[in-house]
């Protein structure tokens, strides 16, 4: 028997990848949360604050950085901060806030000055139906026109960030836009304020029916999954779950915050810098990586023989996955080779190889 729902969203979809359980309880229970991330809710400020400027633009007006910055901290301080938690052991809440910043002083400095464009629309939410029953939605930050009359479809990124063709994100806004009787080419683009670029393709019409077929089977899997099989798929990103509270079955890091036993010393330091080790889960087995990293990139294979310090492995930096710690791993794609973290499809981390 197949699950009574017909809303879906890219977001919807993504959560089903990671989690079919956390997919249960927010989409079908629909259950609140019990917390709200940090990194969630300093993108969500810095958001507020790229829509503001732009609106600025749109009235007349053309802000500048210290009117940026001081939108950013008005919107970071009127959050209710109760129910927003920090999993990373090394960040603060000051360091979140001044990494927002960062980002807005990039955009300001090497983005928004160029931005020549006419915005049509800013956060526009949107319907559309994909079959019987079946509404797919969206929200998408900016949708605006060139100074050559192409249509750019634009989603501000503060996270991770793939290709704008490696997922159906901003392909599926693309389905919705082309509904709008436009004919000619039209640009996808995630601005990636984390590692300073912007990302930008042409997608044509002749994409259309390859990426509704794709959408439509994401969504049919969900729709088809029975009761039973919502399992949990636990991974280091439990941590950042606002269901972990209630899950019967998350990753031994949820566990050992909870006090709970899970076969690993949790409070073993790390030899390098004397932070906490927690057990980590890559394509090869499991490992042991410091609290503390990026600061400090200690891994250790939980396969070798703990007593001697000789045998421990150590992986490079640059070969470790910056959200969730695990192995990065060489990848060939449809764009050529690239780094993707070993624990996909958990986590769906890309680095392209220059």
């Amino acid at each position: 028997m197949s699950i009574d729902i017909t809303g879906f969203s890219f977001s919807a979809i993504s959560t089903f990848k990671s989690c079919p359980r956390a997919f249960a309880y927010k989409y079908i229970k629909k259950l609140p949360e019990a917390f709200y991330t940090i990194e969630a809710y300093m993108g969500g400020c810095v958001h507020k604050t790229l829509e503001w400027a732009y609106n600025q633009r749109q009235e007349g007006y053309e802000p500048t950085l210290d009117m940026a910055w001081e939108q950013y901290k008005g919107s970071w301080n009127s959050g209710n901060f109760e129910n927003i938690i920090i999993v990373k052991d090394d960040m603060a809440k000051e360091d979140y806030f001044n990494q927002g910043r960062d980002f807005i002083g990039y955009f300001f400095n090497h983005v928004f000055p160029q931005d020549k464009s006419t915005t049509l629309y800013l956060e526009h939410q949107f319907e559309m139906p994909m079959g019987e029953e079946i509404v797919y939605r969206g929200v998408i930050d900016r949708i605006s026109k060139g100074v050559d009359g192409t249509i750019r479809v634009t989603d501000y990124k503060t996270g991770r960030v793939e290709h704008p063709l490696e997922n159906l994100q901003l392909p599926s806004y693309a389905l919705y836009i082309f509904q709008h009787n436009i004919d000619q080419e039209i640009e996808l683009c995630f601005e990636d304020l984390r590692e300073q670029r912007t990302m930008v393709v042409s997608f044509s019409r002749k994409e259309l029916k390859r990426i509704k077929e794709e959408l439509l089977q994401e969504i049919e899997q969900i729709r088809n999954t029975k009761e039973e099989d919502f399992i949990t798929r636990p991974s280091m990103l439990c941590l950042w779950c606002g269901y972990n509270n209630i899950c019967d079955n998350p990753h031994e890091s949820v566990k050992a915050k909870r006090g709970e036993s899970t076969g690993i010393d949790f409070q073993e330091a790390c030899p390098l810098c004397g932070g906490r080790l927690y057990e980590r889960k890559g394509k090869f087995g499991p490992f042991l990586g410091c609290s503390n990293f990026p600061q400090c990139r200690y891994t250790r294979d939980l396969g070798v023989d703990r007593s001697n310090p000789a045998a421990d492995p150590q992986t490079k930096g640059e070969d470790i996955c910056p959200e969730c710690g695990s192995l990065l791993r060489k990848r060939t794609g449809k764009y050529g080779p690239f780094m993707g973290c070993s624990n996909y499809p958990e986590c769906r981390f890309t680095r392209p190889i220059i």
